[in-house]
């Protein structure tokens, strides 16, 4: 039985995010309905919107949100009617990686979270139809929750007990996994693996490296150093236990963490912004031997800002980060627990918006007034 709706779409490349109403097909087999609860807003969202990450139109996006279970496809056993979830994103569940706890490394992530097809076996296949009949692509992260209800993939389900706060806990499902799965998952800090230089350097303090922030903390990392260009964020930053917070639009910011690292440079870093030049100012803050994770990036095309004999000569490392490497199942209860604990104080990035004021809510992401604007259904 199909489901009347209405979501956020964007009707052509940098249109506007317009409250539109739609009819969604059952699910399939590996699929769930939901009622939308509340949507974290993601700069990725608003790549659709800017052409940075290729699309088809009509588009919804959406891809942190979280809900009640109405309906479950006929194969699903995640997940039952009348479950609270938070959604994440979507793997194949059965691919090397997806079985060895790596779901982020499936091998069909892109399909399934930038392809829009809502299975390889039944190809294009919308999920939801415009008031004209014309489709409207859907499954954005196997989920397109900017919308008062989405079917999604099984895969991006992940059941919270009753009671879990599903408006301030809905963005730990994409932005806030990858920045402090980078730390935790990816980097694997440890005042023990490096007792002489556990040092960290975070640049970008949007909310993934808010995240790779509250982790750095949470660890009890011995030197942890946050670069941003906002002096807000910046504040913000060092109430949460930065070390030291540096602009970084200063022309001297290598020379100064070199100098907060004895000379060394900085064990590890991670990049949140997805600028190539910021991405080159981390690489130089590294140690020998230190290494580099981004979460960021600036789309295709642009290539890293520095050579092959650079790693060679100083030993260092660099890696992509994707999802946080997280195993969503298992690395959101464990954030869950973190944000119980006073360790991962989420709610004091987050703002909620109402989706009529949506525009509001970008503005406010857009300025830096909000690191986390959440959106109410």
């Amino acid at each position: 039985m199909s489901t009347t709706t209405e979501a956020l779409v964007l009707s052509s490349l940098n249109a506007p995010f317009l409250l539109q109403p739609l009819t969604l097909s059952p699910p399939l087999p590996h699929e769930v309905l939901l009622r939308i609860t509340a949507c974290g807003l993601c700069h990725t969202d608003l790549s659709l919107q800017s052409g940075v990450f290729p699309t088809d139109f009509p588009s919804i996006a959406g891809h942190e949100g979280s809900g009640v279970v109405l309906q479950v496809g006929s194969a699903v056993q995640r997940v039952k009617e009348g479950d609270h979830v938070l959604l994440s994103f979507a793997s194949c569940l059965s691919c090397e990686y997806c079985k060895d706890d790596h779901p982020a490394g499936c091998t069909t992530f892109v399909e399934r979270n930038f392809g829009r097809e809502r299975h390889p076996s039944v190809g294009s296949l919308g999920t939801a139809t415009a008031a004209d009949g014309s489709e409207v692509k859907g499954t954005f992260f196997g989920q397109s929750s900017f919308a008062r209800h989405a079917v999604v993939q099984e895969s991006s389900c992940v059941k919270v007990p009753e009671g879990t706060d599903l408006v301030t806990l809905a963005p730990l499902g994409c932005g806030l996994q990858t920045g402090s799965g980078a730390v935790l998952n990816t980097l694997r800090c440890s005042p023990t693996v490096s007792p002489k230089n556990n040092s960290i350097l975070i640049t970008g303090l949007g909310a993934v490296g808010m995240a790779a922030l509250f982790a750095a903390v949470y660890l009890k990392l011995g030197t942890i150093i946050v670069v941003d260009v906002l002096p807000s964020k910046l504040a913000m930053a060092k109430g949460f236990g930065a070390h030291h917070v540096l602009d970084g639009k200063d022309p001297e910011v290598v020379k100064k963490i070199k100098e907060l690292t004895g000379g060394l440079g900085v064990k590890w870093a991670v990049e949140a912004t997805g600028n190539t030049k910021v991405l080159e100012m981390g690489f130089k803050a590294l140690s020998n031997f230190g290494h580099l994770a981004t979460c960021g990036t600036p789309g295709p095309g642009p290539l890293p800002p520095y050579q092959i004999h650079d790693f060679v000569n100083e030993s260092k490392t660099f890696s992509g980060v994707a999802e946080g490497d997280s195993n969503p199942p298992e690395f959101i209860p464990f954030l869950m627990k973190l944000y119980e604990e006073g360790h991962f104080p989420v709610d004091k990035i987050s703002k909620t918006f109402p989706v009529e004021q949506f525009d509001d809510a970008v503005a406010a992401m857009k300025s830096g007034d909000v690191i986390k604007p959440i959106i109410l259904f």
